[in-house]
């Protein structure tokens, strides 16, 4: 047994915690979250058309604000619980299968939105 005084953590101790892999995934998730959302309001009202089915089969229930942020949530309350119950060593792969399909899908909407601005 000790009654050691507990040490302070140092500054960059602080940062590896702050900033560890975990948290910078998540990060990413949420900026390409961020992206795809942004991107589809902004191209839907330059005139462009939604293509997921399923955003398409929401939207006269919810609105598309409503559609698409129902759907975000959907995903990502599944990816928690998927985060929660993998073992440790599995887990990054969860927000990276969120990411990279939110990702490709808020730059393909730059992509078009750019090509519909500039031609």
């Amino acid at each position: 047994m000790s009654h050691g005084i507990p040490q302070a953590e140092t500054p960059r101790s602080v940062l590896s915690h702050v900033v560890s892999d975990d948290n910078v995934l998540w990060a990413v998730t949420m900026l390409a979250l961020i992206l795809d959302v942004v991107t589809t309001l902004y191209g839907l009202g330059r005139g462009l058309a939604e293509l997921n089915p399923v955003v398409l089969a929401f939207i006269p229930s919810m609105g598309t604000v409503g559609a698409l942020l129902f759907l975000k949530l959907v995903v990502l309350t599944v990816a928690l619980v998927a985060w929660v119950v993998l073992p440790k060593r599995y887990r990054a792969a969860i927000p990276i299968g969120v990411a990279v399909p939110w990702g490709v899908a808020g730059l393909m909407n730059t992509q078009l939105i750019l090509v519909t601005l500039f031609g």
